[in-house]
């Protein structure tokens, strides 16, 4: 089916694409800026060029009219998420781009069309265990009250039989999210900081679950539903003990009673309306903090025939993450960025590996090296079909041949590279530290067409030049596979290109 979907660009909607395509669904997804969903979809896997990416705003109820023509079914996953921002955005979004999604979905007539909302309808819970059925809450902020106005509107339409289905999910934690939400920030600073025990507890669903569900929703003719998926519960203090356990490092807590805690997000938000700040704590976000309960996720666990994987590696997944990507300093994640950024290095490298650090980040280097290295690795490529290079020994190798910007003609570069779990490899314009960029990377930039030979396989690659915001998630494990690359940044005085070399 083709499904059209919003969010693309966002952890629960990339997610979603990702899983679509894994169904053989054809996802066409309606975003504001394709440059940064590629990159979103990129990062969890998603070959780009699978995607129907239709630029447009969900606001613009045309644009929405004329995505929407022609598909089979819809997700709609994108919201305006935010505890301090302004209440017409919210609105907007939360509100009108629901009306033209979902509003519009319906009128055209595709079946089933999926509405992602929030276990924070519920909030706080009427009973022990937060049901489909419950009770809508009151919420205070700006953000709980446009969220409440859209589950409003597509409960209507679900009253006057529309095949809409509401899911509501808990936390959503995970690896690859685009910007941090409450629950992966609140992580972070718990565990590089101190982590508040109140009362309550939290729901994770992992995103990679939740984007499996929704793309089996798809499937799921059922008619007017909603469904519960809230994942698995844990008190604040389970939650610390399990983060513990994973990375064998203890955080610091400092317990809270929960009147403080909801004290204080009254008062923060009494000095917000006073004067504009982001901070993630409201009454509503403390609310949710200290009474939060089980979901009952049966009905549809059963109904998609759904396992969720546990909670454990969702927790250790997203704390990798956060670790390689920057937002968590590696020591607070203790093994499991150990496990993630050092892997058991080989005889060879653990006697000789010291040594050519030494060798290769001194300056006299950067002149010998390039006369070198390049040849040899060359030659023990050609002369072992492709199974064998100098600096394989010591680190991941690949060649690279990529089109001369200039001379149209194959150009062959042995390289360095971090081989990529979801697919492709790194690679790092280091040029031994010198001042100017190699010129690999213009061909690359010029023609980013290329091919692989890695490990006596060769592979074509589409080149992608890595923004800011990517270097800074790579680099930690760039460094870590040849820590030598920060030394040449301080030498050339230059930004190192990196580019992900994607498997065409």
């Amino acid at each position: 089916m083709r499904i059209f979907v919003t969010g693309a660009s966002g952890f629960v909607g990339s997610h979603t694409v990702r899983a679509l395509l894994a169904a053989g669904h054809r996802p066409r997804a309606l975003v504001r800026d394709p440059g940064k969903a590629a990159k979103v979809l990129r990062a969890v896997g998603v070959a780009v060029e699978d995607v129907e990416l239709v630029q447009g705003d969900m606001l613009d109820a045309d644009a929405v009219s004329a995505a929407l023509a022609g598909c089979d079914a819809a997700v709609h996953a994108a919201a305006a998420i935010g505890v301090t921002g302004g209440a017409r955005d919210l609105v907007e979004v939360n509100v009108r781009g629901t009306r033209n999604v979902v509003g519009g979905a319906v009128a055209q007539g595709l079946a089933p069309v999926i509405h992602v909302s929030t276990i924070g309808v519920f909030v706080p819970p009427s009973g022990k265990v937060i049901t489909a059925n419950d009770g809508l809450a009151n919420p205070r902020t700006d953000y709980g009250r446009s969220k409440l106005a859209a589950e409003r509107y597509v409960r209507g339409l679900q009253e006057d039989g529309a095949p809409v289905t509401i899911v509501y999910p808990g936390g959503v934690c995970g690896p690859d999210q685009p910007s941090l939400d409450a629950l992966m920030e609140g992580l972070a600073a718990a565990l590089g900081k101190v982590w508040p025990l109140p009362g309550g507890g939290v729901s994770v669903i992992d995103v990679r679950d939740l984007g499996e569900a929704l793309a089996r929703s798809v499937e799921a003719r059922q008619g007017p539903s909603r469904w519960v998926l809230g994942g698995h519960y844990l008190t604040w203090p389970q939650y610390a003990d399990l983060c513990d356990r994973l990375t064998g490092v203890k955080c610091r807590r400092v317990r809270v009673p929960s009147r403080a805690m909801l004290a204080l997000g009254s008062a923060l938000d009494a000095a917000k309306r006073v004067r504009h700040f982001d901070y993630p704590l409201t009454r509503d976000a403390a609310e949710f903090m200290v009474t939060l309960v089980a979901t009952d996720d049966r009905p549809i666990l059963e109904a998609l025939d759904l396992t969720l994987r546990p909670v454990e590696e969702t927790v250790a997944d997203g704390l990798r993450w956060l670790a390689r990507s920057g937002h968590l300093n590696p020591r607070r994640a203790g093994r499991l960025a150990a496990a993630e950024e050092k892997p058991m290095p080989t005889l060879i490298q653990r006697t000789f590996g010291p040594v050519f650090h030494r060798v290769s980040g001194a300056a006299w280097f950067a002149k010998v090296g390039p006369k070198i290295v390049p040849p040899v690795d060359r030659a023990l490529h050609r002369a072992t079909g492709g199974r064998l290079m100098l600096g394989q020994l010591l680190v991941p190798s690949l060649v690279l041949t990529a089109t001369g910007a200039k001379s149209g003609l194959p150009r062959r570069t042995p390289l360095a590279c971090l081989p990529d779990p979801a697919g492709g490899w790194y690679v790092v314009g280091s040029n031994f530290g010198r001042e100017k960029h190699p010129a690999w990377t213009g061909n690359l930039i010029s023609n980013p067409a290329a091919e692989v030979s890695f490990q006596g396989r060769n592979v074509p690659v589409t080149a992608h030049l890595l923004d800011d915001r990517e270097r800074k998630e790579v680099w930690p494990r760039l460094t870590a596979v040849w820590p030598v690359y920060d030394d040449y940044v301080e030498r050339a005085q230059r930004e190192l290109r990196v580019f992900h070399l994607i498997p065409r």
